[in-house]
C-alpha cells in the first residue's frame, strides 16, 4: 500500500510540476472560508467531480470518463488492480498525491499562491 501510495505520489509530483498554471480560485474548494483548502475540503471537491464524470454511475472512471484529467501513464499508475478504471478510493489518491505535491511547506493547506503553482494547478484539474 505505502509504495503504491509512493509512486502515485512520485508520479503526481513529476507530473504536477509540468502542468500549466491556472488562475487560483482557492474559494471554489473553501466551504469554512478560511482562505485555504486542506486535505478533507480538496477530497470533498474530488469525491463531487468523479460523482460527475461517473454518468454510468458504475463506481468507477475508465479513460474514457476521465477525458485527459490523468495520462495514460497516470491512470495505469493510479490503478493497483489493473482493471483499467479508477474507483473513488483510488482517484482520492490521486487527489492526496496531488495535493502534497502542492503544499511543497507541508503545512496542510494550500492557500491561493500554492494554487496558481504548476502542482496546484494539477491538483485543481482533478477538484473544478
Amino acid at each position: 500500500m505505502l509504495s503504491r501510495l509512493s509512486a502515485v505520489a512520485t508520479l503526481a509530483a513529476l507530473l504536477g510540476f509540468a502542468a500549466p498554471a491556472l488562475a487560483a480560485d482557492v474559494s471554489a474548494f473553501d466551504p469554512d472560508k478560511d482562505g485555504t483548502i486542506d486535505l478533507a475540503e480538496a477530497q470533498a471537491a474530488a469525491a463531487k467531480k468523479f460523482d460527475m464524470l461517473d454518468p454510468d454511475k458504475d463506481g468507477t472512471l475508465d479513460a474514457r470518463e476521465l477525458n485527459g484529467l490523468l495520462t495514460a501513464a497516470e491512470l495505469k499508475a493510479a490503478d493497483p488492480d489493473s482493471d483499467g478504471t479508477l474507483d473513488k478510493k483510488e482517484y482520492l489518491a490521486v487527489v492526496a498525491a496531488r495535493f502534497k505535491a502542492a503544499d511543497p511547506d507541508a503545512e496542510g493547506t494550500i492557500d491561493a499562491k500554492e494554487l496558481s503553482s504548476p502542482a496546484g494547478a494539477s491538483l485543481a484539474t482533478l477538484l473544478k
